[in-house]
């Protein structure tokens, strides 16, 4: 029985920026010689972060800012590893462990994670009800509350804080807008 001669490429992050450079390069004359294992920390196939403010306001659906169905990467030969993200890489031996306890060999590996919500230092951020606007569990949050309360406070004059305050009232909640200087 023959082995299989494909590299492992364990891609850390299922958000746009990775996921763009594995479409990019399985377009390259050779793009196939890897394995590809995606781990994210959503429990979601990757979708265009830049629109979860539409899914706040009410335009569109989660299932409609999706960039890569379940499909695709079945299509492609991706294994996608969604809800259990990488926790530690140990580069002398050339793995990754999951939160799970998933260890997976790698020949290459793609780091692209992206950020974390910058949040201000004042008391109160880990109260029931407050929360980012970062993924599409946020947003699931968001439009929990604007179903039972009538009144949101948005802390960031920023283009998210100014996109999240406009889908809430969008919503019918009654928002205030705080920027810090």
């Amino acid at each position: 029985m023959m082995s299989d001669p494909r590299l492992n490429l364990v891609v850390i992050g299922n958000g746009m920026a990775g996921m763009r450079t594995v479409e990019e390069a399985l377009k390259l004359p050779g793009g196939h010689r890897y394995r590809v294992t995606v781990f994210g920390a959503e429990p979601h196939v990757n979708y265009n972060r830049i629109m979860l403010s539409s899914v706040l306001a009410g335009d569109k659906t989660v299932d409609e800012i999706v960039i890569n169905s379940r499909e695709w990467y079945e299509e492609n030969g991706i294994t996608l590893i969604a809800g259990d993200p990488v926790m530690k890489i140990d580069r002398a031996a050339k793995t990754v462990t999951s939160a799970s306890g998933m260890v997976v060999p790698y020949d290459r590996l793609l780091i692209a994670t992206g950020s974390k919500p910058l949040a201000p230092p004042i008391r109160g951020l880990t109260l029931p009800g407050v929360c980012a606007f970062r993924d599409i569990a946020d947003v699931d949050k968001m439009l929990a509350a604007a179903r039972i309360h009538k009144r949101a406070v948005v802390i960031g004059g920023g283009l998210l804080g100014l996109e999240a305050a406009w889908g809430l009232k969008r919503r019918g909640m009654s928002v205030a807008l705080v920027h810090l200087m």
